[in-house]
């Protein structure tokens, strides 16, 4: 698995996901949990991140390239 992306909030990360997997790139978002579970208020501690399979970094990060996630 390889990060394509990290976000501070799990809203842009899950929008990001979804935008991979409308383009046939499989994507998880990691890490969403523990800013609930460890009661962290500020989420600059604790990054959330989207990853991908290694055979499909190179497609996912061309795809984000076209279609911008903040």
């Amino acid at each position: 698995m390889k990060v394509v992306r990290k976000f501070d909030n799990s809203i842009s990360a899950n929008i990001c996901k979804g935008v991979l997997e409308e383009n046939g790139v499989p994507a998880f978002v990691l890490g969403e949990n523990l800013v609930w579970s460890t009661g962290a208020v500020n989420t600059d501690l604790i990054s959330i991140e989207v990853v991908v399979d290694d055979e499909n970094y190179d497609k996912a990060v061309e795809i984000l390239k076209s279609e911008p996630i903040e």
